[in-house]
């Protein structure tokens, strides 16, 4: 059984790129893994961040979050190594999991 996702070293360009491809609504941007959500109206890209922000706590690793009305804007990257780690991809794909969030306003 593989261990915990190595937080000790950046991964290469190279890797990225590769991990990248299980992440198709993911890019690397400003040395960061990125996803920008659209939600249906205001209140749903709210809680799409605050289920991101309640699963990144129970992770204990961060991603820096942006709302702008009704577009979320989520990057992952590891602060201490400059750049993207194993952790930040294997969080990207819980977080895509997570993804859609149903409309708080209208149930779905």
């Amino acid at each position: 059984m593989p261990g915990p996702p190595n937080t000790t070293q950046a991964l290469s360009p190279a890797e990225i790129e590769v991990a990248l491809r299980d992440l198709p609504q993911w890019q690397l941007h400003q040395n960061a893994l990125q996803r920008v959500y659209e939600g249906a109206n205001y209140l749903q890209a709210l809680e799409t961040l605050n289920v991101v922000a309640r699963h990144a706590e129970a992770a204990d690793h961060h991603p820096d979050l942006q709302l702008n009305w009704k577009t979320l804007i989520i990057r992952y990257w590891t602060h201490t190594l400059h750049g993207v780690s194993a952790l930040d991809v294997a969080l990207a794909h819980q977080v895509e999991a997570l993804l859609p969030i149903p409309d708080a306003d209208s149930g779905h």
